[in-house]
């Protein structure tokens, strides 16, 4: 019997049992991964909804824990006390923005048509203009005007219900962070937690400090648009610079997009209003890309602008629009996680 057990150790040692092993473990470690891509691959929105609002609820705790530090209450008073101030600042600024956003908008709608004609007209004068606008109408003019219609109001009842969501987890995940923490970090095994834990705590640093960084950009910028645009004599120039202060918190792409309504806005009035308006828009990004937004994302995980701009385009492939909003964030996580479980290297703040 002992020369049996002998023998059956002897066969655990060769190379052809190990080689069986490690086969097991590839397919194990193979089927999980092919698991995990599908469940990506199908539930993408729901995923990228998900973070969104853990994005919210980083924030809202962002301001909570700034409350309580101020006044000494405690953690559900000063989250109370941070909802109910969000909610009287976003009536305030319904009240007090919002019909001037909405009458204004309505007219940079009417405007932009008769920016695009005008536009269209100077193009058709030259050889690769005339190439431009044929490679433009080629590409706006597949599917009907009704499909149109059915699509933008299919998107609008999307993007509220996407709101929904977002303020739903952001809410509850804010409200109770340990217990849904808790919850996911014993998903890991035992041995990984606090290694977890770690790369969680260090991931949701990065974020506040982004997200913090990112609003006072927009806030700065929205409001040096709206001054720049009223200087320049340009009309329209609120909603145009709070379309600016908005489409900052997309980086280098979200600038880029801002200003094209207000250059065919300024169109209207000449192709050196429009110009000028170029001039402004690069000078405002440029200060803001180059000195404002790395004083006050110093704390965070500063991404190069090639792997930000990779990262959009990437998700703008995979997912639209809602991903490269949520591409930059996204990218800083993937940074912290590459830094931290592959280099083992330290975070620096």
């Amino acid at each position: 019997m002992c020369a049996g057990t002998n023998e059956n150790y002897a066969f655990m040692q060769t190379p052809a049992f190990g080689l069986g092993i490690g086969l097991r473990r590839a397919l194990v470690w193979a089927i999980w991964t092919a698991i995990a891509f599908l469940f990506v691959w199908y539930a993408w929105r729901l995923l990228l909804l998900a973070f969104a609002g853990v994005l919210l609820a980083v924030i809202l705790h962002a301001f909570a824990d700034g409350f309580q530090r101020v006044t000494h209450l405690g953690p559900k008073a000063s989250f109370t006390l941070t909802v109910v101030s969000l909610v009287i600042l976003i009536a305030l600024a319904i009240w007090l923005i919002a019909p001037a956003a909405i009458s204004e908008g309505s007219q940079v709608v009417a405007v932009i048509p008769k920016s695009l004609a005008q536009a269209k007209e100077n193009l058709n004068q030259t050889t690769w203009g005339s190439f431009l606008v044929r490679v433009a109408q080629r590409a706006m003019s597949s599917g009907a005007e009704g499909s149109r219609i059915t699509s933008i109001a299919a998107s609008f009842m999307d993007a509220v219900g996407a709101a929904v969501v977002v303020i739903v987890v952001g809410f509850y995940a804010a409200l109770n962070p340990g217990e849904y923490s808790g919850g996911i970090l014993r998903l890991f095994p035992e041995r990984h937690r606090q290694r977890a834990h770690e790369v969680a705590r260090e991931a949701i640093y990065t974020l506040r400090w982004w997200l913090l960084g990112q609003l006072v950009p927009m806030s700065v910028l929205g409001i040096a648009t709206m001054i720049g645009l009223w200087i320049l004599g340009i009309p329209l120039a609120f909603v145009l610079g709070l379309f600016t202060a908005l489409m900052i918190f997309i980086p280098y792409l979200g600038a880029l997009a801002s200003a094209i309504p207000a250059i065919l806005v300024a169109l209207q009035m000449g192709p050196t209003k429009a110009a000028y308006v170029a001039i402004l828009y690069i000078c405002i990004h440029s200060a803001e890309g180059y000195v404002l937004t790395p004083l006050v994302q110093k704390r965070a995980v500063r991404l190069p602008p090639i792997m930000t701009i990779l990262a959009q385009l990437l998700m703008w492939i995979i997912t639209g629009l809602l991903g490269v909003a949520l591409a930059t964030p996204l990218a800083a996580v993937g940074l912290v996680m590459v830094k931290m479980l592959y280099l083992h290297e330290k975070v620096e703040h």
